[in-house]
This record gives C-alpha cells, structure tokens and sequence, in this order.
C-alpha cells in the first residue's frame, strides 16, 4: 500500500465514523457504488511524479483494484467517466480548484486491507510468536500480512499438515486475530504459512529476506 500514515488514518477515521465525511465524498461515494458497484473509503487529491494532477481512491482491496484496471494497465474508459464525474463535484461544492478540467485528472487506486491486516499483525505479534515451541514448532515469523510457522524438519512439516497440528495453529492464531480485528479483515479466519528450517537452512540460507522474496 502506498498511503501515507496520514492518509491512511484519514480514511481510517471515516471507516470508523470519527470523522464526518464531507458532502463531496458523500455524493461520489454513492455515485461510485452506483456506476461500479465498489466503496470508496476516500480520496487523496496530490500531485503524480510527472507534475500531473492525481486522485487517488481508497478502495477496500485488491480485488477490487483489479475491478478497476485492464490487467496491469489503466482502465483508460472508467479513468475518464471518473474524472468527469470528480470533476464536476469539485465544480459543484467549490474545492480543489485544479481539479476542475477532468481531462487533466490521473487517476489511480489504493487499498485498506492490506495495511490494516498487516497493523493487526503487529498488535497480535507477541500473543503469536508465543506458539513457539509448543508441538514442534521452532520458529514462527511476521511478515507483513502473513505469519510463517516453522518446523525443525519437512518430515515434521508433512506430518503436522495431516495429524492436525497445523490446523490447530490456524485455529490459534484465527483467535487471536480475530480480539484485535474490529474492521472485519479476516472474515473467515486466518491461515498461516507452514514450513521447516531444514527448508529455510539448505534453500535460503537460513535467511528470512531471501525467504520472503
């Protein structure tokens, strides 16, 4: 995710009602639900490296990004029906001024999901990695959104996943996420990652970066 941490508590405090949203987001907010079918959670007006006028739009998560693009590429017809309507908007309650000729408008998405799963995470950490040492398990490790339970062995690995020692582990952390997850991140609980430092030893050289890439 790309939001600043300014942004981001931004449209955190709208998700939670701290903050009141203003009409402008109000009436795009419906009008977008109605044209596509998503929430916008909100919007960031700034400035695209090229010096062209960006608006970014919160959306919940990736699949819905992907709703929004052709592939890897911008949706050129959606960019343009969205500029024209924002830019009306802008016209309408007289804000951001610069916004006002939607030919002019770059317009690209970011996500909520990620950033708060993985803050979930960091809240939970101490309560997660305490499944250390308990049924064999010798390492456990956070990255990002994903928690990484190691074995001493694949042999240990492969019996855990069929005896139900890794499926009590989703469990556990499942519970534990889910006392810190008021946003509804993981509806359906939480799975985690399994493997075996023989694994991480012999393949990554014990080395959690070239693991994770």
């Amino acid at each position: 995710m790309l939001l600043s941490e300014e942004e981001y508590c931004h449209a955190v405090d709208l998700l939670e009602g701290q903050t009141e949203k203003e009409p402008l987001l109000q009436e795009f907010e419906e009008w977008f639900q109605d044209a596509f079918g998503l929430k916008v959670y909100d919007y960031i007006c700034d400035t695209a490296n090229t010096g062209r006028i960006r608006l970014k739009l919160v959306l919940w998560d990736r699949d819905c990004r992907k709703r929004m693009i052709k592939g890897i590429n911008p949706d050129f017809r959606k960019q343009k029906k969205i500029g024209e309507k924002f830019s009306g908007l802008c016209r309408k309650y007289g804000l951001h001024e610069a916004y006002g000729r939607a030919g002019n408008i770059l317009v690209c998405y970011d996500t909520l999901q990620d950033e708060l799963g993985k803050r979930i995470l960091e809240q939970a950490a101490d309560r997660i990695k305490a499944l250390e040492g308990r049924q064999d398990i010798r390492r456990v490790e956070i990255l990002f959104h994903t928690v990484h339970i190691f074995f001493e062995t694949e042999e240990q690995k492969e019996c855990h996943l069929r005896d139900g020692v890794c499926e009590a582990a989703d469990r556990q952390v499942s519970s534990i996420v889910k006392e810190y997850d008021r946003f509804g991140v993981y509806p359906e609980g939480f799975r985690c990652t399994f493997s075996s430092l023989q694994i991480l030893n012999e393949k990554y050289e014990g080395n959690m970066f070239y693991y994770s890439r």
